[in-house]
């Protein structure tokens, strides 16, 4: 069965550290207890969340029929959704259902997903898993999936109606950025300069934005914001907009990126200018994307607030199963998020998701 983390471990680890921030001896004992305790959660976490789903009783699938069952993520131009396909396919697998599995690739334009949708409906459907790109464009086709009697089950990025989906799936993105920003808080100068990679049309990045700031404000260390750019949680994006960026401010100190492939795409940035650059710029994303752990590990990335996609596919697919069984479904199911950095990556391994 796959991981499934417990919030309740984790948010221990989350307050153990007060920031410090006049000693510095005791700002590296904080970070390395945080690191520490945050690790020994995560191990604890997928301990436990693997007994409890042992024990979870498989949903009782007809083996006679044969389902048809959309896949609509935000993109499959990505790693993280095809690790979460990889989890919706072991679900599959483990329950021996008869599945045809349709994937509807949106490359990140909503309008492009609602036109699929629309069109998975026409064809016939037993239920839809749905990433929006758009978490607000995305209610014209659930209510269309409401009216044909469609089961959704949302994943990853929450809709704001709950009442158009059966349940909503996702990693506890406001905590991904928060440990970020404990992290960054911890490490830079009052009156660091930083620059966001955000991607705010999905809540999830919204979230995580939100989290980081959160716990820098807490740390009380000034900071400035000096620009907001969208990234669109693409690397080839986020490596334009910040090579810009890095000429603008070359005295950057933090970049925060709302998920792996933009947190890369400054990595490369970086790597590539030709400016000057008058600090050494930690650059953090959210993910745990195996790539960016290889930076992590290698020295070039700073950390990232990770998650465990295919965990999101295995209770994405599972949920669907339950609601076609007429069995009852959680309205919300929470996945953990923890921090990722040099001193904890090898734990991890950067081969693979975690």
């Amino acid at each position: 069965m796959k991981k499934k983390l417990i919030s309740t471990l984790l948010a221990a680890a989350m307050v153990m550290a007060p920031m410090a921030v006049n000693a510095e001896d005791a700002t590296e004992a904080t970070t390395e207890a945080t690191t520490e305790a945050a690790t020994e959660a995560a191990e604890a976490a997928t301990e436990a969340g693997t007994e409890a789903a042992e024990e979870k009783a498989l949903p009782t699938i007809d083996p006679d029929k044969e389902y048809v069952i959309g896949y609509a993520p935000a993109t499959l131009n990505n790693a993280f959704w095809l690790a979460v396909k990889d989890g919706v396919q072991q679900a599959i697998d483990e329950t021996g259902a008869n599945v045809t599995l349709v994937d509807i690739d949106a490359n990140g334009d909503q309008a492009i997903m609602n036109d699929g949708i629309s069109n998975l409906l026409s064809s016939g459907v037993d239920a839809l898993l749905c990433a929006p790109a758009d978490s607000n464009a995305v209610g014209s086709a659930l209510e269309q999936c409401n009216q044909a009697g469609v089961p959704v089950i949302n994943f990853d990025t929450p809709v704001p109606d709950a009442s158009q989906v059966e349940t909503i799936i996702a990693s506890d993105n406001y905590n991904a950025g928060y440990v970020v920003g404990q992290d960054a808080a911890s490490k830079m100068e009052d009156g660091a300069k930083i620059l966001i990679l955000h991607s705010p049309r999905a809540s999830a990045c919204v979230d995580r934005y939100d989290g980081f700031i959160a716990a820098l404000d807490e740390s009380g260390k000034e900071y400035t914001i000096v620009n907001e750019l969208d990234g669109q949680g693409a690397t080839e994006v986020s490596l334009g907009l910040t090579s810009d960026a890095l000429v603008a401010d070359p005295d950057l100190e933090v970049i925060f990126a709302v998920n792996d492939p933009s947190a890369m795409g400054a990595v490369n940035a970086i790597q590539q200018t030709s400016v000057t650059l008058e600090k050494d710029i930690m650059v953090y994303g959210v993910d745990g994307n195996p790539d960016a752990k290889k930076m992590i590990e290698a020295g070039t990335m700073e950390g990232t607030g990770s998650q465990s996609p295919e965990t999101l596919g295995y209770e994405s697919m599972m949920a669907a199963f339950s609601v076609l069984a007429g069995e009852e479904v959680e309205p919300e199911i929470v996945v953990d998020t923890f921090l990722i950095t040099a001193d904890n990556v090898a734990e991890f391994g950067t081969d693979g998701w975690q």
